[in-house]
């Protein structure tokens, strides 16, 4: 059974929910709290999956509880259900919050939500690598992307066009724009693969709380360098298979969700980098000397790769499924879900082995990344056209590299 602990200062509330989730109990181990002290105090005593709070308590709000739960406890999913949350408290809980439900929130809702951060465990099983996961509450960002970003947002009509590009240049800002957009904050009836169209969901002022009130996107610093990992060339490749993504031809709600999930497709090794250096150092190492794909090397010295650790935090953070499933299996899109033609799995894979096979062909040293699966394109029928793709690709190349000619 799944632990779950409901912290509400309100006796109505609590017994609302002991009432509403009362179904749920053969199947959930639901303990109920009246603070944010009780509720340290329960999780003292025993072991929950998740913590599900209210924000506006006294003393102690939700905020601050989720803040002593992700140091305390970081494997626990974090997940804010609260009524009208003003701009200043809901930028504290996004570090520390995996997800936002509103008030009034239906049960079925709740139960979803709950279930599906609970199910992602099973991408990673190791409960030691599901604490580090869980602690991110943010990933690194450049610092000349966020300086570009925080200048762009202080002019007094900034163009909402030119901040969507700039969030698309960088993995970690697209993945807390997206994580933002599609709460239960923005009450919106469809969830958001476009990194434009939550720039616009958003607006310019919860834009600037986001980036310069509470400073989510400075550079999250690794515990120590990294020998063979550079964060600038993991964002020129993002970038790259982005590109690539958008001009494959599929429908633009497959291109706009594959394009989102090419730009985020290594947010795991942000993960590594900063979280376990150690260990994603020694996997550079061994893939560089061996020229063995580098999630061939993880998978065999940590029993997961960096794949598998994106999708699971990208999941935790509420994006859409099929956006974690390509990320969980860029590698392997065999085992995606769906797999009929050119979907999002599909393109992502395609994406980020293009993207590599041109990197390849203009350095020798450059990192062994991934590689096509032959055989699966071929099943889907899209091996005919890779000759195309390859050509569209090189392109591609040559425009950004053309665009970063004229910047520089």
């Amino acid at each position: 059974m799944k632990g779950i602990l409901f912290v509400d200062d309100e006796p109505m509330i609590l017994q609302g929910l002991q009432r509403m989730l009362q179904p749920q109990s053969k199947l959930w181990d639901m303990s109920f709290a009246a603070s944010g002290a009780d509720a340290l105090a329960l999780l003292e005593t025993k072991s929950f999956d998740a913590i599900v709070t209210d924000m506006r308590m006294p003393a102690m709000d939700g905020a601050r509880l989720l803040e002593l739960v992700r140091e305390r406890y970081p494997a626990i999913i974090r997940i804010v259900l609260s009524g009208y949350i003003e701009t200043e408290a809901a930028m504290r809980a996004v570090p520390v919050a995996h997800q936002f439900l509103a008030k009034p929130c239906d049960p079925g809702k709740l139960r979803d939500a709950l279930e599906r951060c609970c199910g992602f465990a099973g991408l990673l099983p190791d409960a030691a690598l599901r604490r580090v996961v869980g602690a991110i509450g943010k990933l690194p960002a450049l610092p000349r992307t966020t300086a570009l970003l925080v200048q762009t947002l202080q002019q007094p009509e900034a163009p909402l066009d030119e901040i969507g590009r700039i969030v698309e240049r960088d993995v970690g800002i697209t993945a807390k724009v997206l994580q933002l957009v599609n709460s239960a904050f923005f009450c919106l009836p469809n969830r958001i693969t476009s990194v434009r169209m939550a720039v616009s969901y958003l607006g310019l002022d919860t834009l600037k709380h986001l980036v310069l009130s509470v400073e989510m996107f400075r550079s999250l610093q690794p515990r120590q360098p990294v020998p063979g990992f550079s964060l600038e060339q993991l964002q020129k490749h993002s970038h790259f298979a982005a590109g690539i993504a958008a001009r494959l031809p599929a429908s633009p709600p497959v291109v706009s969700a594959g394009v989102i999930a090419a730009v985020l497709h290594d947010a795991g090794k942000l993960v590594l980098a900063a979280s376990l250096p150690r260990e994603f150092q020694l996997a550079l190492q061994a893939s560089k000397a061996q020229q063995r794909p580098l999630h061939v090397v993880e998978e065999e010295q940590m029993g997961t790769s960096h794949a598998e650790i994106g999708a699971y935090l990208l999941g935790l953070w509420g994006l859409p499924n099929t956006i974690v499933d390509a990320v969980c299996h860029h590698h392997h899109p065999r085992y995606a879900e769906g797999g009929k033609g050119l979907d999002v799995a599909a393109i992502t894979h395609l994406s980020d082995g293009l993207a590599c096979e041109v990197a390849r062909g203009e350095a020798e040293d450059a990192p062994a990344g991934g590689v096509l699966d032959l055989a699966y394109l071929a099943q889907l029928g899209l091996d005919a056209k890779l000759p195309a793709w390859r050509t569209m690709a090189q392109q591609v190349h040559e425009e950004l590299r053309g665009e970063q000619s004229c910047r520089s």
